[in-house]
């Protein structure tokens, strides 16, 4: 029994890590492919590197409060059996969620701005919003 629930507990933990180091992981393969497709200096890469960072972060939570509302409710949208109510808490997590991502947005134009020029920042915001099957290389559209 002792060893069941050993088990147990060591599955959920790795499931929990594993998880955590997939969302890792896609912040991570934002930021090497942001990074590559701006073709930075040293030194330039250097100083906005940490500020990319904390943008892809700031980003990614803000798009969660959304996610974790859907997550919820997935199986429910699936069936068609969405009440108004949960509806209701999807359309608020959603407005949410795109006001904190502007909100990011915004903050990190200016941030970004103390280190490249007007035109590296938009680029910068473009590849870093790129959709995940083109930074994984899936989707061959440029």
């Amino acid at each position: 029994m002792k060893q069941i629930i050993s088990f147990m507990l060591t599955v959920i933990l790795l499931g929990g890590f594993s998880t955590t180091a997939f969302a890792q992981t896609k912040v991570d393969k934002r930021y090497a492919y942001t990074l590559k497709k701006l073709r930075l200096d040293k030194a330039t890469e250097e100083k906005f590197g940490p500020v990319l960072k904390a943008y892809l972060k700031e980003r990614k939570a803000a798009g969660d409060i959304y996610d974790d509302v859907k997550g919820k409710y997935k199986a429910a949208e699936k069936a068609g059996t969405l009440t108004d109510a949960q509806a209701t808490q999807l359309l608020e997590a959603k407005i949410q969620s795109e006001e904190k991502e502007l909100a990011v947005r915004r903050k990190y134009t200016e941030e970004f701005k103390k280190v490249l020029k007007p035109k590296k920042v938009y680029y910068a915001l473009d590849y870093a919003n790129d959709k995940t099957s083109k930074i994984e290389g899936r989707d061959s559209e440029e």
